[in-house]
């Protein structure tokens, strides 16, 4: 019986912490330019989508500003070539600290 209210127990924490990720904390000011930014929820965390129609060099891809508690660190995003869709990152933390997204910033290669 323990084993089974612990088993719920563990549940619903995992689903508050999944509900209560921040899908807005990045703005579309922390960008450039001619891009748009998208935020979603993932487990235990937070993912960013930039879309940039055009830019210098052949692509771009964003970096993502993650932190978990007192732990920070960068999260690199895909490349993407300009025009061809967005770069993604995501910020994912653990099931007793979720991740969050500080802010963003695009690498144009």
């Amino acid at each position: 019986m323990r084993r089974k209210i612990a088993g719920l127990a563990a549940s619903i924490i995992a689903l508050a912490c999944i509900a209560a990720a921040p899908a807005s904390a990045a703005g579309a000011s922390q960008g450039r330019n001619g891009c748009f930014s998208e935020t979603y929820a993932v487990a235990f965390g937070v993912g960013i989508a930039v879309n940039c129609g055009y830019g210098e060099g052949d692509g771009y891809r964003v970096v993502a500003h993650c932190a978990s508690g007192g732990d920070f660190w960068y999260a690199l995003g895909t490349y993407v070539p300009y025009g061809f869709g967005p770069s993604v990152a995501k910020c994912e933390g653990g099931l007793f600290s979720p991740a969050g997204l500080g802010g963003y910033h695009i690498i144009e290669d």
